[in-house]
């Protein structure tokens, strides 16, 4: 009985004009994110193969070790493959940084920077077309599965047969949902068609799970908003007035709770931005630099006599350098414990903002499914504290490097040396500030630490994601119970 109603309501709804309409916009929409997302994720690996070959060249350039810590190092973000399935922070992060010791990355404009348009109108990817046009073709299908029915008087005359209103609800149910189905997964191939072929996006083992499960995360999606149309179907006697309590419903999955969520947070557990904790930063290091330089005058006092050769420029080189490295060393804890706790704390309050923030966005199915789905896809905001935290475990490891190879940071090195010509017997002495800290030498480049990110394992993603899964199929069970245990008293007359 069942799989008859359910074949029934099936061949009726693709057979209509709406199922028509529907499959044409979906294919669309579909298609043409997935193009889209292609085509910028192409964009974004060309780019990032362009800056490592930039850094390659300039690194070629340098004639010193000082010079590679003057300037910095710069690094490419190896961009997503699946950020053509969800641009999510990909256009918000900057593309590259530049890295140099004892000083925050230098992130580059991002993307939405050279086209501003975007940060106005928006990006299309597929993460979008699902949450808000999907989501909305589900209400067109649901909203007079039962309303309508008993508007058209064809659910009082099934009923008066011998069916159980149970196996009538859960066959209409299930026609609909294949239809939505129907809809919905061939433009999805022609999409991935079009990022195989058409871009020759490569997907291994791993994107292709991850693939996967964005599309279970989506069809759970859909089946929320699906029950949630069918409960409220059920609660009401008129199609009308249930299309307009579901679009109502819609609005506030959609738009309202998500983007209410920050705000809500903000106001409940304020954190710093990061403009205000770089200024601080920039506080720090400057003072930083005036206790060099105050040492740098302590220092200099050192040199009140003239000096007669070189060995007494040697010997006053040595007490200025210990006396340099000594201040050096400690007003570098210092600051690094400063900055150390500067940044914890800014991390903590932006965690604990966040935390609030998701737990009432998660109020929504909409805004618990582009979760997921941005996690699954490697492009949640979780990614930009990964690209920073990497950059900064690069930057100690080129600290590390350069000193290894003499490279003296923080401040500028006095150099004491006699001016008298060697076997004159005159007296004088000269002082220099500035210059490099190391002799200029031939790189090696061979043994330079390169740049990694850390990947996150496919199984960690899942289990970030599980959260939002777990919501949405609440959602969904919960809707459905109740639409069943509604109809088994619905009044048909």
């Amino acid at each position: 009985m069942i799989k008859v109603l359910a074949l029934k309501e099936l061949l009726d709804q693709v057979s209509s004009p709406k199922f028509v309409f529907l499959f044409a916009v979906s294919t669309v929409l579909v298609v043409f994110s997935l193009y889209t997302g292609s085509s910028a994720y192409v964009g974004a690996r060309s780019e990032y193969q362009a800056t490592q070959r930039l850094a390659r060249t300039e690194l070629e350039n340098r004639r010193s070790y000082d010079e590679v810590a003057q300037y910095g190092i710069k690094v490419g973000r190896l961009p997503q493959p699946l950020s053509s399935v969800a641009g999510g922070v990909s256009s918000a992060l900057g593309r590259s940084a530049r890295v140099r010791p004892e000083v925050q990355p230098e992130l580059s404009p991002a993307p939405l920077g050279d086209t501003p348009v975007l940060a106005v109108l928006g990006e299309l990817d597929f993460n979008v077309v699902a949450r808000v046009f999907l989501s909305l073709f589900v209400l067109l299908l649901t909203y007079g599965a039962v309303a309508g029915e008993k508007e058209s008087g064809t659910l009082k005359a099934v009923l008066a047969n011998p069916v159980p209103r149970a196996q009538l609800l859960l066959g209409k149910a299930l026609g609909l949902y294949g239809t939505l189905l129907a809809a919905v997964a061939i433009p999805s191939v022609l999409g991935l068609l079009v990022m195989k072929v058409g871009f020759g996006v490569a997907l291994g083992a791993g994107e292709w799970a991850r693939l996967l499960t964005i599309g279970v995360t989506t069809m759970l999606y859909l089946l929320a908003v699906f029950a949630v149309g069918l409960l409220v179907s059920t609660l009401t006697a008129r199609s009308n007035v249930a299309f307009l309590v579901l679009l109502l419903a819609w609005v506030a999955f959609v738009e309202v709770i998500p983007k209410a969520s920050p705000v809500l947070a903000n106001q409940l557990r304020p954190a710093p931005s990061f403009a205000s904790l770089q200024s601080e930063r920039d506080r720090i290091q400057g003072e930083y630099q005036r206790g060099i330089f105050q040492g740098m005058s302590r220092a200099l006092t050192l040199v009140n006599s003239q000096v007669n050769s070189q060995e007494e420029a040697d010997a006053h080189q040595r007490v200025i350098d210990s006396t340099m490295g000594r201040v050096r060393d400690s007003l570098g804890q210092i600051r690094d414990a400063r900055l150390l706790r500067l940044d914890e704390d800014y991390r903590n309050r932006q965690d604990a903002m966040t935390r609030l923030a998701l737990t009432f966005a998660r109020l929504s199915p909409a805004a618990a499914m582009s979760h997921a789905v941005e996690v699954l896809a490697g492009t949640d905001f979780d990614a930009q504290r990964r690209w920073r935290d990497d950059l900064v475990a690069y930057r100690g490891q080129m600290e590390q490097y350069l000193r290894s190879k003499g490279v003296q940071f923080g401040g500028f090195r006095v150099r004491i040396m006699s001016s008298s010509p060697p076997g004159s017997g005159g007296q004088g002495s000269s002082i220099r500030i500035g210059g490099a800290s190391s002799e200029d030498t031939r790189l090696d480049l061979a043994s330079m630490p390169a740049f990694s990110a850390r990947p996150e394992s496919f199984l960690f993603a899942v289990g970030r994601a599980a959260p939002d899964l777990v919501i949405m199929g609440l959602w969904a069970a919960g809707a459905l119970l109740l639409a069943f245990a509604k109809f088994l008293k619905y009044d048909v007359r």
